[in-house]
């Protein structure tokens, strides 16, 4: 064999699993399909309000002002939420302008400041449960701006006793600044929009780590934060969905922002790669095999933390596609050529049929060929730096955690 066929032949094998991969993407278009139709439960009125903390976890986030005063304006009783801001920040400004809302507002409002950042967000939380006085866990990352509803649609749920999670829809401010936050924004829409309703339908839906509530009890049972976990949202779910609780997931939609440089995406996705694919190799024997989880249950868990899987085989794909490609003959494109390209194109586009489904959805179909231009932009720098952070992921080396840099804060 010469270097073309070698090129030719790695270049086949690793398109078989990435085909597998597509037809996933196409099977999960078909199950949303087929029951979009059926409505969202509904939830009665609250009546016995539970207490519900507030956490905003914050590292050198003036924006996270903007967060707390939408906060105060729940139409949630006064007397039944509290506020905790869990700042880690290093900047004395930002420290004291979140102070002051303790100040104004003491019976409402905690401000907790650490000196180091042991855990990082993880870290922070835990340390703020030494002060939580609520029965429900209600997150929110600093850029969130939760409508003055939020709480009483999120805290409804859990008139169920057993439902442990209940998790709402990413919204995007800031999603048509730029190519990237145009990426960032369509790889969540498809996630919130597609994959989530059906993780809800089959009791698998995945904390986000803000813009949701989780029931305490449940949360301390199963040992809470995972200080050692850089998702550590994933790896709450996985546990309290191994116990056999329920999970819900609400298309109430909050705003907040992607990030805009091509860095801190980046270091984003990398972290999620890396995170998720730990959750599975540190819990692997129970995500398998262990008792309390379905099969459907199982086949999600699987899909949400090792799916990155699939970008080391799209970084050795291409590049073998473009070594066949360059010591091949030189030949016209013939009727053949374009034939097998076609299949090739169908097979693999299991990803931008979501995409389709996702922009029909929202009715902004129209953004089709915005999401062409970043995925094919963007993609292969994804895969490539998924591949490094899922490569140390498997052989269990440590990714630094990094705190997604958030424009908000420097517009303010």
């Amino acid at each position: 064999m010469n270097s073309h066929d070698i090129a030719l032949l790695v270049y086949n094998v690793m398109l078989m699993p990435i085909v597998f991969m597509s037809f996933m993407f196409i099977f999960l278009a078909v199950i949303y399909l087929l029951t979009a139709k059926k409505k969202q439960e509904e939830f009665q009125e609250i009546k016995d309000f539970p207490f519900v903390t507030v956490q905003i976890p914050t590292f050198n986030d003036p924006v996270a002002e903007r967060c707390i005063r939408k906060c105060l304006d729940f139409d949630y009783p006064t007397d039944r939420y509290e506020i905790i801001i869990a700042d880690d920040s290093s900047d004395l400004q930002t420290q004291a302008m979140l102070r002051g809302y303790e100040e104004e507002y003491p019976e409402r409002v905690k401000y907790i400041h650490r000196e180091n950042r042991e855990g990082f967000k993880p870290g922070a939380l835990r340390n703020a449960m030494k002060y939580t006085r609520g029965d429900i866990l209600v997150i929110f990352d600093a850029d969130w701006i939760p409508r003055s509803d939020f709480l009483q649609k999120v805290i409804r749920p859990f008139a169920d006793p057993t439902i442990a999670i209940v998790q709402t829809r990413q919204g995007f401010y800031n999603k048509d600044a730029n190519i990237i936050t145009r990426f960032a924004a369509y790889l969540l829409m498809i996630y919130h929009t597609i994959i989530m309703p059906i993780n809800s339908r089959v009791n698998c839906v995945f904390f986000c780590g803000t813009a949701g509530a989780i029931r305490r009890s449940m949360f301390e049972e199963v040992g809470g934060w995972n200080l050692h976990s850089i998702t550590e949202d994933s790896e709450i779910t996985v546990k309290l969905l191994l116990k056999g609780y329920k999970t819900l997931y609400l298309e109430e939609e909050t705003p907040s922002e992607v990030p805009d440089t091509l860095e801190g995406f980046i270091k984003q996705q990398m972290r999620w790669c890396y995170g998720n694919a730990r959750v599975f190799f540190d819990n692997a024997g129970n995500i398998l095999f262990g008792k309390g989880i379905t099969l459907r249950q199982r086949a999600m868990i699987l899909f949400v933390t090792l799916g990155n899987l699939a970008a080391p085989l799209v970084v050795v794909m291409t590049f073998f596609g473009f070594a066949g490609w360059f010591t091949g003959e030189p030949t016209l494109f013939q009727w053949g050529d374009i034939m097998e390209f076609g299949a090739k194109l169908l097979m693999t586009a299991g990803f931008l049929l979501l995409g389709i489904l996702t922009l029909a959805k929202r009715r902004k179909l129209s953004e089709f060929p915005h999401m062409i231009a970043s995925v094919l932009v963007m993609g292969i720098v994804l895969a490539v730096a998924n591949t490094y952070a899922f490569t140390k992921a498997a052989l269990n080396q440590k990714l630094h955690w990094s705190c997604t840099p958030k424009r908000a804060n420097t517009d303010r």
